[in-house]
């Protein structure tokens, strides 16, 4: 005799259900929108945010990132338009902020300080020696402007006692510089590198004088207060990024290798100059964000806006409590 059982309906509707929702469960979190994150330069000023990246420290915050290059005028205003979740400017967004009023903070620093160089011709051997001579920029309406004139009055050179031109990319400038076409040039590295192998003077780093917050991390003050879990994952993530990068020198320069195909005496020469720039924290002092509203003063606007204003971190005080607990 054949016995046919007949099958357990509810056990089977049960686990027909059960494999619904984890298949549901998979799918919404298939589908979950990817964190964008602006960057304008391919620099080792962004660093920290491509070691967070390469290392998997924004999934290990469950987070899906993609990081995407854009020019800034796009990434301040993607931020206000939603196409942008975060993106790597501080004092842009902070003079914006501050000018214009719109809805943006700082709420992360990843260069506390500019990590510029000034590089001269060889008979050139003071900063003093900068009075009445020509100094090549990138360009002549950025910030660059504003902090080569702040590096020089700290060695007792007024603004009106030299040139500032736009020169071009760095290899012009530093051809230039070669040439006697300019005296001198402000820029980052591998600038001193390249500088020293053409012969060239390095006489200071900005870093060491000018308190001026440079790259960094801003977002839309609604983002902030409608999805704070995010943005405190996302500083989680940035945060440790900047501390492998600060604390661990042969592991990031050989990232730094792969990630910006550099040779490693470069790279190595690189990191070591850029090291001093880094925030030790992920925060932007008081006096440097300051500075920056100084500037966006002289710019028109921001007569009454304070630090407080253009700055907000208190998701990353969170995301350092994160950090200092778990790893």
């Amino acid at each position: 005799m054949t016995i046919v059982r007949k099958p357990n309906l509810p056990i089977v509707a049960l686990l027909t259900f059960g494999f619904l929702l984890a298949l549901d469960a998979s799918s919404a979190f298939a589908q979950e929108k990817k964190i964008v994150i602006g960057y304008t330069a391919r620099d080792l000023n962004n660093f920290p945010l491509f070691a967070a990246q390469a290392r998997g420290f924004f999934r290990d915050a469950g987070k899906e990132v993609e990081v995407v290059q854009i020019r800034s005028n796009i990434g301040l205003s993607g931020l206000l338009g939603g196409s942008v979740d975060y993106y790597t400017s501080f004092s842009s967004a902070v003079t914006l902020a501050a000018q214009q009023g719109s809805p943006i903070v700082g709420i992360f620093s990843m260069i506390e300080r500019p990590s510029l160089y000034m590089v001269t011709r060889p008979e050139i051997r003071t900063m003093s020696e900068l009075k009445g001579k020509t100094i090549g920029l990138g360009s002549i309406g950025g910030i660059t402007v504003t902090i080569t004139r702040r590096m020089l009055a700290n060695y007792g050179v007024n603004a009106n006692e030299f040139t500032i031109v736009s020169s071009g990319d760095l290899p012009v400038r530093l051809a230039a510089v070669k040439s006697g076409a300019i005296h001198a040039t402000l820029a980052g590295p591998p600038a001193p590198v390249q500088a020293k192998e053409l012969g060239l003077n390095v006489l200071a780093s900005a870093a060491d004088t000018v308190d001026f917050p440079l790259a960094g991390l801003s977002a839309a003050v609604a983002k902030i207060r409608t999805n704070r879990a995010e943005v405190v994952a996302v500083l989680t993530a940035m945060l440790r990024g900047l501390l492998f990068v600060r604390n661990q020198r042969s592991d990031a320069v050989a990232l730094i290798q792969k990630v910006f195909k550099m040779e490693r005496e470069l790279a190595e020469a690189g990191y070591d100059q850029t090291l001093p720039a880094y925030s030790k924290d992920g925060t932007a002092s008081a006096r440097g964000i300051e500075s920056v509203l100084e500037v966006a003063r002289q710019g028109g606007g921001a007569k009454f806006v304070g630090v407080n204003d253009v700055v907000d971190f208190t998701p990353l005080r969170e995301a350092q409590a994160l950090v200092k607990s778990r790893y």
